[in-house]
């Protein structure tokens, strides 16, 4: 079947400025910094190839929010940002705007500076609200010079919040850049400046994505086999991701498993207005929450047939955004083959001491597997006894008594009485004022 072909469209990208290149290029490999102030720097010094960038968002789906390509799906997530910026994901709020306008003094001790000397640069201009560019570089100097590590990282980590994590003004580090930095909590918003910068410049298919470019050119190089990144034969970017299926795409490699992995119960509208997105993305954050691996049970790694038709009905239904040589068809995993071993009887000259070693690896082989069979059998006898106490609950019927207690009860049935009482005392008042009224008439006429 023939898949349509959407038209392209081409997206800058926000660049990093040359003043915070040099900054970084002077401390990198000159002082020994924390490693989350090593991994921002790396960020920064990322050399970032917009052919490619503008390739991969071509198969942004604004439906799914997602990339979708030929029979497979990818987007970032909060685990790998975390894990590509060496920062944590807090339990808390992230940044909303709801949030006051810090205090001189909580961001002088952020930046490890005196607050005397943030009050002299300090520029409040309505939104026009930060510190200077200059006073910081300034600052950074003095501190390369004395060799003071605390407050030289803080202040080499100020700016590359205010001009390349979350850039707004080119000569201060505005407002939004200083509470988000002082939170320590920057991920979920980079994730989301990113998702909806692409969600908007995508439906407009002209613009330039303001979130962190370098950031989602290191998650998406992530993903890709090396063959595609060396390109030794020569292919461009088009026609090497056309040709990427879901057996080519590596899961992102995490130094450590992680324990947790965060869900959401809601969707987020990108599409909303600006004051009542913000109200649905502090109503969509409540709803997020982390839950424990061990909680989901084992993973499975092998996508069912499905998900595949999923994607290839959806392909059909929002088309490619290139021409492809090779034909998009709905995929379907293979068979599981059983086979029947037979009997094994050795040879009259057979080595027995290895056949017993083999035989033995073998049998500690198949004794993992039934671990892992019976580990997957308790979670799904534990989902069952869950599933069947859930309808138990809800199909049981219920009664009054088990909702209120007895004195509740005889509480509110007295309570009936008193009002029944009154009401037919009242009746009983309207109907001798009644009778008394028309007694006065007859006595007049």
């Amino acid at each position: 079947m023939g898949i349509k072909v959407r038209k392209p469209f081409c997206l800058s990208f926000k660049g990093v400025p040359t003043s915070l290149k040099i900054l970084c290029d002077n401390v990198s490999g000159a002082f020994v910094l924390s490693e989350s102030l090593n991994r921002l720097i790396s960020l920064v010094q990322t050399k970032v190839d917009e052919t490619l960038l503008n390739t991969m968002i071509q198969f942004y789906d604004p439906l799914l929010h997602c990339f979708t390509y030929r029979d497979f799906q990818l987007v970032p997530t909060l685990e790998e940002f975390s894990s590509i910026l060496g920062l944590p994901v807090l339990d808390q709020m992230p940044y909303t705007g709801e949030e006051e306008i810090p205090k001189l003094e909580d961001v002088a001790a952020a930046l490890h500076l005196p607050r005397s000397e943030i009050k002299k640069v300090w520029v409040n201009k309505g939104d026009y609200t930060g510190l200077p560019i200059d006073f910081l570089y300034s600052q950074a100097e003095i501190l390369i010079n004395a060799a003071s590590m605390d407050a030289l990282e803080k202040v080499i980590d100020f700016p590359i919040y205010g001009q390349f994590l979350f850039p707004r003004y080119d000569k201060i580090v505005d407002v939004i850049a200083t509470k988000i930095f002082i939170s320590n909590n920057p991920v979920p918003t980079l994730l989301g400046d990113l998702l909806h910068s692409i969600h908007h410049r995508s439906s407009k298919g002209k613009g330039c994505v303001l979130g962190c470019a370098p950031l989602l050119h290191k998650w998406f190089i992530s993903h890709l086999p090396r063959s595609i990144i060396k390109n030794e034969e020569g292919g461009t970017w088009v026609q090497r991701i056309m040709r990427l299926s879901y057996d080519d795409i590596f899961g992102f490699a995490l130094k450590d498993k992680p324990r947790s992995i965060y869900l959401s119960a809601e969707n987020f509208d990108y599409d909303s207005n600006t004051t009542e997105k913000k109200k649905l993305f502090i109503r969509a954050w409540s709803k997020v929450k982390k839950v424990c691996t061990r909680e989901l049970g084992l993973r499975n790694y092998i996508p069912s047939d499905i998900y595949f038709r999923w994607i290839y009905d959806r392909v059909v239904e929002y088309g490619m955004p290139y021409p492809s040589d090779i034909s998009v068809v709905s995929r379907v995993t293979p068979p599981v083959i059983l086979v029947v071993l037979e009997p094994y009887v050795p040879a009259p000259n057979e080595d027995l001491s290895a056949t017993v070693a083999s035989l033995r690896r073998e049998k500690a082989d198949l004794e993992k597997r039934l671990r892992e069979v019976e580990a997957e059998k308790a979670v799904l006898v534990a989902d069952a006894k869950e599933r069947d106490g859930m309808l138990d609950y809800f199909s049981r019927k219920w009664k009054i008594e088990d909702f209120v207690s007895p004195g509740q009860i005889q509480s509110c049935e007295q309570e009936i009485d008193r009002l029944v009482q009154e009401r037919n005392e009242m009746i009983k008042a309207h109907k001798e004022e009644i009778r008394s009224l028309k007694r006065k008439h007859r006595l007049e006429d």
